[in-house]
């Protein structure tokens, strides 16, 4: 008899995903602090949830001292710069600013019902603006890779993103990051990989999104490290255009299922059979 294939397809019931974000970046909409009030009300029977977020920004001009040097000046709350709206059990959000929205997940099933959600909040930004001029659609997706006791991060990903170790007795390889970036047929992907003590399972840059998924009431720490012997998968599917394109909800969303798929295919491609054995299949 033949061996079995193992399946790639499907829902993973044990599956490593824990963090999922999609983000539209668009032409400035300066009028979005007038006109937010109006979305926030549609948004509110998902998103019941919201905090305005600011930047302190600095007077100017500055006025030289007597000793030529510029002293500092006073500094000044601006208006809120983006607005962060989260769903009753912060498992579910939408930031939104003059130039970005970005929808982020820590429960997540299909990406069918993302993108639903996705188009959801799109659709209440569009009912107040005239023009929704895109440069950028992305879908980001974090993998924790936790080997179960025996096993080793080698058993579940290709050797190419895992840390090299050294031909020496002197040296013991703690851990390493690794990344890479492929052509898709819609734009590129960017894959990195992390593992090693004093590295935390989200990168910096998603730090801030993150924490507002956290019930502090709870007392956890919102960011925890990475357990010993496992590591972060972090692929994001992007497409960009120098050109800004007027696109409705439907597109981006047709758009972002593209760039899903080239995320999908990655994700199957660099995880092992015996990875997906141990995360089972729907």
């Amino acid at each position: 008899m033949g061996q079995k294939v193992t399946l790639k397809t499907g829902i993973l019931p044990k599956q490593p995903l824990f963090y999922v974000l999609a983000s539209i970046r668009f032409q400035p909409w300066l009028m979005l602090p007038e006109k937010i009030a109006e979305i926030q009300d549609v948004l509110r029977d998902r998103f019941p949830l919201v905090n305005q977020i600011a930047f302190e920004q600095f007077s100017l001009p500055f006025q030289m001292s007597a000793q030529d040097s510029p002293p500092m000046p006073p500094a000044q709350l601006s208006k809120p710069m983006a607005w962060a709206f989260m769903s009753a059990d912060r498992q579910i959000g939408c930031q939104i600013s003059m130039d970005q929205i970005v929808l982020h997940a820590r429960q997540y099933s299909r990406f069918e019902i993302f993108a639903e959600t996705m188009k959801f909040v799109i659709d209440a930004v569009q009912l107040q603006a005239r023009h929704f001029d895109v440069n950028a659609i992305g879908v980001r997706y974090l993998d924790k890779i936790e080997p179960e006791a025996g096993k080793s991060l080698s058993d579940y990903l290709v050797p190419g993103f895992l840390p090299t170790p050294m031909d020496s007795a002197e040296f013991e390889t703690l851990g390493g990051v690794s990344q890479s970036v492929y052509g898709t047929k819609s734009g590129i992907l960017q894959a990195r990989f992390w593992t090693g003590n004093g590295f935390g399972v989200i990168p910096d840059d998603l730090v801030p999104l993150y924490v507002l998924t956290e019930d502090f009431a709870l007392g956890t720490h919102p960011i925890k490290p990475l357990p010993v012997g496992a590591g972060t998968l972090d692929s994001d599917s992007i497409w960009t255009t120098q050109q800004p394109v007027s696109m409705r909800s439907e597109q981006v969303i047709s758009k972002l299922r593209e760039l899903h798929v080239h995320a999908n295919a990655f994700f199957r491609s660099a995880c092992s059979d015996f990875a997906f054995k141990t995360w089972g299949v729907e």
